[in-house]
């Protein structure tokens, strides 16, 4: 199918299904064909993990990550699945891949849920599937993109790599969108989120702003008309909301740093950690950003 709009009928989708290039749906696969239900992810963004030390901000982007978990850990809330959207290590660091990944099964001891790593445009994109990706996942070798497909029950979450290698800027080339589009003409009963790194929407920060993903108006071809019902990101180290046409975006805050958003000339970093609560009721998402306490 040539992206662009097409109309998705819920009563035609399927639930539980797995897919070419998804994981297996498992135990929490008990949704029936057409059904909206509800379902919580998190998001965790710009872990920006050191082998060791602290960010320029200050930060201990390692400590903060530990202390995000503890705090899911000492909570009632349990999502179907964590999203990591990107820049998961500050200098692609494989000693700083390792510490990620002993703490990606302490999430997931926690949640006992999945975790989905997307890179970032900080990241070493052989590193995050060497390290991070699940043995045998069928997406792509090499230096070649990493875009997956997730199911949770009739919840599709669809992850695409927006890293151009050796830029700091974002963007999808045609055969990505034309696979995104391919996936997305099949229905899911519960709607669709789409998650990559670099927002489809800009920044009060200038600097920001000039290294979002690039073509937004392609990317929003391929979803109109689509069940994808949010996009979420990362990349600014602040949390935002927009839209992409008619979908809803959601740029997550960061785990290790934030940004500030009121200076709009330079990029000035403070001390601030938060990921994002995700949930979907009926196929309507809310979205709620969790401070981290220091």
């Amino acid at each position: 199918m040539t992206p662009g709009r097409r109309t998705v009928s819920r009563e035609a989708a399927g639930g539980c299904r797995s897919l070419p290039g998804s994981l297996p749906p498992g135990d929490r696969c008990d949704t029936l064909p057409g059904a909206v239900g509800r379902h919580l992810l998190f998001q965790f963004s710009d872990l920006h993990l050191l082998a060791r030390g602290r960010l320029p901000s200050g930060a201990d982007p390692l400590e903060n990550l530990d202390r995000a978990i503890d705090l899911i850990a000492e909570s009632s809330s349990r999502p179907e699945g964590t999203v990591l959207s990107g820049d998961l290590a500050d200098a692609g660091d494989p000693v700083a891949y390792g510490l990620l990944r002993e703490r990606i099964e302490r999430l997931r001891a926690v949640t006992e849920a999945p975790v989905i790593s997307i890179p970032g445009n900080h990241d070493d994109r052989g590193a995050v599937r060497s390290q991070l990706l699940a043995e045998g996942s069928p997406a792509g070798s090499g230096s070649d993109p990493i875009d997956q497909v997730h199911w949770f029950g009739g919840l599709r979450l669809i992850s695409l790599d927006s890293v151009i290698p050796g830029s700091d800027a974002g963007a999808l080339n045609p055969a990505q969108l034309q696979w995104l589009s391919d996936e997305l003409d099949i229905p899911a009963g519960d709607g669709t989120v789409l998650a990559l790194h670099h927002p489809p929407i800009g920044s009060p920060i200038r600097s920001m702003a000039g290294m979002a993903l690039a073509r937004p108006e392609e990317l929003a071809e391929v979803v109109d008309g689509s069940d994808v019902c949010l996009v979420v990101a990362g990349h600014n180290h602040h949390a935002s909301a927009g839209m992409l046409g008619s979908v809803p975006v959601w740029v997550s805050p960061a785990l290790s740093y934030r940004s500030d958003p009121l200076e709009e000339d330079d990029y000035v970093g403070r001390i601030g950690s938060a990921f994002s609560r995700i949930d979907l009721v009926d196929g309507h998402p809310l979205v709620t950003f969790v401070p981290v306490p220091s």
